[in-house]
């Protein structure tokens, strides 16, 4: 399906001496239905407090990953996040770098540098997931410092795109 999300991973893994590379690993997810949308944003992820990590705004339209010319339909919190990427920019803006990490819960817990809960994205770094029942609501993300070792100092700029099913309709 045209709308599906797809990546191909080398992956390097074990010590030095024992290593292994794993190399043209697939992941896919394809849409299940028209209810299944894409929604993408530059998120700016706040290191003072914890917030929802897909905030308000519309999905983009079918045709050339724009949003639609009329009014896009909004995402709520009850949408269900089906695939989710995110890429920490390793900025604050876009251009002011930064080594903050980004830390994420997808049970709607409130997110902390310490959660133990928490998957971290370190600067540079990308992440992906398929999540069967988790709502837009349940992801919660802040800034911290490398390894959850203290509270961050600043605000992370990161790229995030979802599939994620539109339960309204």
């Amino acid at each position: 399906m045209a709308d599906a999300a797809t990546m191909t991973i080398k992956a390097v893994i074990l010590p030095d001496e024992i290593q292994a590379t794993l190399k043209d690993l697939t992941f896919s997810y394809t849409p299940a239905d028209a209810n299944d949308k894409w929604f993408y944003s530059l998120a700016l992820i706040r290191h003072d407090s914890s917030g929802n990590l897909i905030g308000s705004g519309g999905y983009l339209s079918n045709s050339a990953g724009v949003l639609s010319a009329s009014e896009p339909e909004s995402v709520v919190s009850t949408d269900k996040v089906k695939f989710l990427f995110i890429k920490n920019t390793g900025t604050t803006d876009g251009s002011s770098t930064t080594d903050e990490s980004v830390m994420l819960v997808f049970d709607g817990s409130t997110v902390a540098y310490s959660s133990t809960n928490a998957v971290e994205i370190g600067a540079g770094e990308s992440w992906f997931v398929k999540l069967p029942n988790t709502t837009v609501a349940d992801l919660n993300a802040i800034s911290a410092d490398s390894n959850g070792s203290s509270a961050g100092e600043g605000s992370v700029q990161c790229i995030v795109a979802a599939i994620l099913d539109d339960v309204s309709e």
